[in-house]
């Protein structure tokens, strides 16, 4: 019989190659950058990309029932590498279109197959564990995030960094100056040099945290940072061979790990409960610590959809996501805009983004098999009620400020690795993985909605506090949800012991 730890690691390495897709703002500045493609173009690609994990996730949750966790771990092998080695001929060719089929709907598909592959033999393997199981597997994927930027950094370097007025487009730029060298050097007359330009902008962030602004230098200062900008130059072979050795390497990497990958015999959950032989009842004695998290009973996919307690998952997990990938997108800009991070510090913060995103998956499933899932989304909702809007007035607090986003940021990562484990508590093994694949169109839709309602906001009002203000409110609505979900569990723990009696 195969070693329940190395399965767990097998999902491990799955999940940390889909999760590579949390590297994508590493991509947007070289591809915006190199190719001329406006920021909304490379965000609609991202957007594409989630939108397509959801929806695999949801209609081939029980192709994955049928043929098993291996065969869905090949195939999303087999899309996410495809979908980055397209994606590579796409930034070669400079075609858009080319790069949202590639990008956003073929790996796309293999992110959703991914995801949802070996979450359901995870929890099959580990009875006494389910929190655990699926926030080890889940975590990979918030890692995934960092591990890629990183490769991401080393194999994309910057070729140059140059200082342009605000209106003119680095695209432009580049294309004029290999084009017509005297008109680029008109298009740069009068900037700032490069030193001069980073030691303005670092002494008018200095300012603005030193509360310094009403006086005639921080204005003069603030002006340059308004009037110039400086842009990082890339060069586009190696952005496209870095798409090429990303999607080689993850396909080396979730080949073996799917091969690996089977659900545990028929009778292990008994014999696991027996000791198998060997410590009688100490397992058992573990399965009893965590009885109010065990399966009260099995139902098909068909049969949740027709109870509240599905519904209940699906809104808590949009509210989630929605509030917390639009602090995601915008997170270095916040920090930015609102508390004038410098260059290092916006490193931290873009780095404990992936950071924290990880550990909240491990750390609140975990936590998760000992105070019971409704308890932990009960406890996310009030930890962001008040980090919301305690994030919108903490302007002159960078350490306070970058310290509250990572609190938010186990909360958005521990919703994730939380919710397999809940679904199973509610709906039981059977069909988790096409029940799973249905919640996480939450998924799909809050990628796209909670962005959206960032910029609106943000484009109304110029500022981002009166959008943290919202995600506030909207946590209220998800507590009361989680409140009602208290109520939802003894119903149907209720239905199954009508049905057992």
């Amino acid at each position: 019989m195969k070693n329940r730890w190395l399965v767990a690691a097998s999902a491990v390495g799955i999940h940390v190659s889909i999760g590579s897709v949390y590297a994508y703002s590493a991509w947007k500045m070289p591809l915006e950058n190199t190719l001329g493609w406006s920021a909304t173009n490379t965000s609609i690609a991202f957007s594409i990309a989630i939108f397509f994990l959801g929806i695999s996730a949801a209609f081939l949750g029980r192709v994955i029932e049928k043929k098993g966790p291996s065969v869905g771990g090949l195939f999303s092998a087999g899309f996410f590498s495809v979908g980055l080695l397209g994606s590579g001929l796409a930034v070669w060719l400079e075609s858009l279109p080319l790069f949202y089929l590639f990008f956003g709907v073929i790996s796309g598909i293999g992110l959703g197959l991914g995801y949802i592959a070996p979450v359901s033999t995870l929890v099959k393997w580990f009875p006494d564990r389910r929190g655990l199981a699926t926030g080890l597997a889940i975590m990979g994927f918030g890692f995934g995030g960092l591990i890629c930027a990183n490769l991401i950094d080393w194999f994309v370097p910057p070729r140059d960094e140059v200082v342009l007025p605000e209106a003119v487009k680095t695209y432009d730029y580049l294309q004029m100056k290999a084009s017509d060298p005297g008109g680029a050097n008109e298009m740069v007359a009068g900037v700032p040099s490069l030193a001069d330009y980073k030691e303005q902008t670092a002494r008018s962030a200095e300012l603005f945290r030193e509360e310094q602004t009403d006086n005639d230098e921080y204005r003069r200062l603030e002006q340059v940072g308004k009037d110039y900008k400086s842009a990082v130059v890339y060069d586009k072979k190696s952005i496209a061979t870095a798409f090429v050795y990303l999607g080689l390497i993850y396909l080396v990497v979730m080949l073996p790990s799917a091969l690996y990958i089977n659900p545990p015999p028929k009778d292990y959950a008994e014999k696991f409960a027996a000791g198998n032989g060997s410590k009688p009842g100490k397992a058992a004695k573990k399965l009893a610590k965590v009885k109010h998290n065990q399966p009260a009973g099995e139902m098909s996919a068909m049969q949740a959809l027709r109870t509240p307690g599905f519904y209940g998952l699906w809104l808590m997990l949009f509210i989630n996501v929605s509030c917390g990938i639009a602090v995601i997108g915008t997170a270095k800009k916040m920090g930015y805009e609102m508390v004038r991070l410098d260059i290092a510090m916006a490193s931290y913060l873009v780095m404990g983004i992936s950071l924290f995103n990880g550990l909240g998956r491990i750390l609140w499933a975990s936590f998760s098999d000992v105070i019971g899932r409704a308890n932990t989304y009960i406890a996310f909702f009030i930890i962001q009620i008040i980090a919301f809007p305690l994030l919108a007035n903490l302007t002159t607090m960078p350490w306070a400020f970058m310290a509250v986003t990572f609190v938010i940021l186990t909360c958005y990562g521990g919703g994730f690795a939380s919710i397999p484990a809940y679904i199973s508590d509610l709906f039981g093994l059977k069909e988790m993985p096409t029940i799973h694949g249905f919640i996480l169109t939450a998924w799909s839709l809050a990628g796209v909605v909670g962005p959206m309602i960032n910029a609106y906001v943000y484009e109304k009002t110029h500022s981002y506090q009166q959008s943290l203000y919202i995600f506030g409110g909207a946590f209220v609505v998800a507590l009361v949800i989680a409140i009602l979900m208290h109520l939802e569990i003894k119903r149907i723990r209720r239905y199954y012991s009508g049905q057992n009696g």
